[in-house]
């Protein structure tokens, strides 16, 4: 978390130095769900893919100890493995009754980032610049902090956020 601090106040001070260079939104104390860097989206769509797997399974290592830093900086090569074992393992949720609605938000929430790159375009960049790198970093984590809501957490946050997208949209559906 200490570091997720220093890297958005690195780069919200590098976007009001330097605006005609930083192409990125200011950083947002918590999720924001329209926040269109590449980096961004793609830090927040690795939280998800690892809150899948964590759904499934008990794994040892899981894809961010693997994937992370290889996911941040290439990651065209990387996410194309991981959505491919994400459906292993939200399908494995489906399995569990107890899960199943949590794997139904979790799939939404993968298809409205993925749904953000264009496949005109390559779909996911081959390469992420360095200060997309820190905002990967920080989707990761505001992403991951707020999966883990609990139900007055998420109204709180959906109250602050307006037009929200609907799979960002949880607090009527929350599961475990």
């Amino acid at each position: 978390d200490a570091r997720a601090a220093l890297i958005k106040a690195f780069l919200n001070r590098h976007k009001r130095i330097h605006p005609e260079t930083a192409d990125y939104q200011e950083i947002l104390p918590v999720l924001d769900p329209t926040n269109t860097s590449p980096g961004y989206l793609l830090g927040q769509l690795m939280a998800v893919l690892e809150r899948a797997q964590q759904l499934a399974m008990d794994a040892n290592a899981t894809i961010v100890d693997r994937y992370f830093n290889g996911a941040s900086a290439a990651p065209r090569s990387v996410f194309v493995r991981l959505l491919k074992n994400s459906q292993h393992h939200l399908r494995k949720a489906d399995d569990d009754s107890s899960k199943a609605g949590t794997s139904f938000l979790l799939k939404r929430l993968i298809d409205q980032l993925a749904d953000r790159f264009d496949p005109k375009d390559n779909g996911f960049p081959a390469r992420l610049p360095i200060e997309q790198q820190g905002l990967f970093v920080l989707g990761y984590h505001q992403m991951r902090r707020w999966l883990w809501l609990n139900g007055s957490e998420r109204l709180e946050w959906e109250a602050q956020c307006s037009d929200l997208p609907a799979a960002y949209k949880w607090s009527k559906n929350i599961a475990a």
